[in-house]
């Protein structure tokens, strides 16, 4: 129905349909009105919970959330989502179930989780493949579309360009399929980005007018505003200063008006550099501020990272270059945590394993469709005939097992080699500690030396976590990680055995050679400080060494783990051993 029509029956309408009515009306305006889709949504929850309607109270809460998301309030977002979930599943709506799924990604997406984000839209496009398969509806088909959009979304920022466009064409191969005009421009915008990021800087500015005249025509604010920031981009690349702040300045007026922090914040950092670029450094530094509160605020690294770029070049410019130091140094920390080669693998590894998933269903399907095949064939056919056309099917089954099954060995090792490494640190976990561990005791068994075994762990993790928040801790383990790797030789082995606790494998080193690496390792932790944004912060290790060899695995990682807590009860920032 259009806003018109709801708002009439809603003048009328009491209980639960007065429930459903307030629902359809939020979603209908909370992209143009956030805060009256919110009051909507409210009353919605309200009326619900009243009267016991518990899919009307699932439908405000998700309605809650959309409103929240609109203006930037993510983790409030998160919250209402995931009740949301909890409610649809316990009605058992697997629909429903898939759009939180696809909302949950939509958020982690905008604060830069890549990995939480593909997982969450991996969910939702599973629970949309199966109830297509089931009904197939135009509803159901669109949202697969939609799902095949942000997927490629998220390979875009991760640089995956090629996989991206994919899945972009498969978005729009669906939409055009099932006339869905709305979604069109949206899909041109994301093959323009493509382009801009190829550096086609005239394609990409064809497709930004194309996609800006539809969203105009139709009145997508939303889009409109995206569409004018990235105009603004190319034209600032193309060294046309004037048009390029026009239209940023146009996507900011727009993002105010709909209360849409994260396009105000895209606007802002696009100003800064365009300010940098025309010698405003002062302005610039002035913009910086505003737009590091905000991106702050939204949680948003990459946006963040981009302002620390940009202060590091304004004031290397103003021959500040201990500011442009403190600047640079966030800003490459920043990078390294978002476009890690490690975070890449992990979002390879998801899109992988779905990928390989939807192969093994091919398979299945095409020995369903054989066996139709087989009885067609059996009740038209006889003799050779049949013979020659179950020769036919069955050779390019094989062509196509052998091929997907080729595909299907490559995934699955990558698989096993990511299971063997810790998520955050890119070292290696308990399980693959464990296999180095019993090889390290075979070869000690055979050649009759020992080995060293350092149990290692932050002293006092949780106050950093609780003054600084979990990002600043999750920095702080990643580069303990560098340093201990740094400290040991090449065919040491260092692993992250669990939360802020790492342990150390020094093949063919005795027990006393072990302390005295425990002992360098530890002053290096305590003389050099870590940095996080503008905070410097001193943090000690505690260790514990036992010798390996003689005893079993097991009891040499007691042994290790009783050093270090008799370390930890001594006063801590010690090397103990048993």
């Amino acid at each position: 129905m259009s806003l018109p029509e709801v708002e009439k029956l809603l003048e009328k309408a009491s209980g639960k349909p007065r429930v459903d009515l307030l629902n359809e009306l939020a979603a209908l305006v909370v992209k143009s009105d956030r805060n009256r889709g919110e009051k909507i949504s409210s009353e919605a929850l309200e009326l619900a919970e009243t009267s016991g309607y518990r899919r009307g109270r699932a439908t405000a809460l998700f309605g809650l959330g959309d409103a929240a998301r609109t203006c930037g309030e993510y983790h409030a977002a998160l919250e209402y989502y995931a009740t949301a979930l909890n409610a649809f599943q316990e009605l058992g709506d697997s629909i429903q179930r898939g759009r939180c799924f696809r909302r949950l990604g939509d958020v982690h997406f905008f604060v830069n989780n890549f990995n939480l984000s593909l997982k969450y839209y991996l969910k939702a496009l599973r629970i949309f493949e199966k109830e297509a398969e089931r009904n197939g509806s135009p509803y159901i088909r669109i949202n697969l579309g939609h799902l095949m959009a942000t997927i490629g979304n998220v390979l875009k920022e991760s640089g995956d360009l090629e996989n991206s466009l994919d899945y972009y064409s498969w978005c729009h191969a669906i939409y055009v399929r099932e006339h869905f005009m709305a979604g069109i421009p949206g899909i041109l915008y994301n093959k323009g980005n493509i382009l801009h990021s190829q550096g086609r800087m005239e394609e990409s500015l064809s497709v930004y007018k194309q996609v800006l005249e539809k969203a105009e025509a139709s009145g997508d604010s939303y889009l409109a505003s995206m569409v004018q920031s990235s105009l603004g981009s190319v034209y600032m690349a193309k060294n046309e200063f004037n048009q390029a702040e026009e239209h940023f300045r146009r996507s900011m007026s727009i993002s105010e008006k709909l209360g849409r922090k994260r396009g105000i914040l895209s606007a802002a950092v696009k100003l800064i550099e365009l300010g940098r670029l025309q010698g405003s450094l002062e302005e610039a530094l002035e913009q910086s501020e505003r737009a590091e509160q905000l991106a702050r605020q939204l949680d948003d690294r990459k946006s963040y990272s981009s302002i620390m770029k940009e202060k590091a070049l304004i004031y290397r410019s103003r021959e500040e270059y201990e500011k442009a130091l403190e600047a640079s140094l966030i800003f490459q920390k920043l990078r390294e945590e978002l476009l890690s080669e490690k975070r890449v693998r992990e979002l390879d590894i998801l899109r992988v394993r779905y990928e390989t998933e939807a192969k093994e269903r091919k398979i299945e399907q095409l020995g369903r469709e054989r066996t139709i095949q087989r009885r067609m064939i059996a009740g038209a056919m006889v003799g050779l005939a049949f013979a020659g056309i179950s020769l036919v099917l069955a050779y390019r089954n094989v062509r196509f097992r052998t091929r997907v099954n080729r595909e299907l060995t490559d995934a699955y090792s990558r698989v096993e080699k990511l299971s063997q490494s810790d998520a955050l640190t890119g070292l290696a976990n308990r399980r693959a500690m464990m296999k180095s561990l019993a090889a390290e005791k075979s070869r000690s068994s055979r050649t009759g030396s020992g080995f060293g075994l350092i149990m290692a762990d932050i002293d006092d993790f949780k106050q950093v976590n609780d003054r600084y928040g979990h990002a600043c801790g999750d920095e702080i383990l990643l580069e303990v990680s560098k340093r201990l790797e740094k400290a040991l030789r090449k065919q040491d082995i260092t692993s992250r055995w669990g939360g802020e606790e790492f342990l150390l494998l020094l093949p063919d080193t005795s027990l006393h050679s072990a302390v005295e690496v425990a002992e360098k390792t530890r002053i290096l932790i305590e003389d050099t400080p870590f940095r996080w944004n503008n905070v410097s912060i001193r943090l000690t290790m505690t260790f514990g060494v036992s010798e390996g060899g003689r005893i079993s695995v097991d009891d040499t990682i007691q042994q290790a783990d009783a050093a270090l807590y008799q370390g930890k009860r001594d006063g801590k920032n010690r090397v103990d051993f048993q």
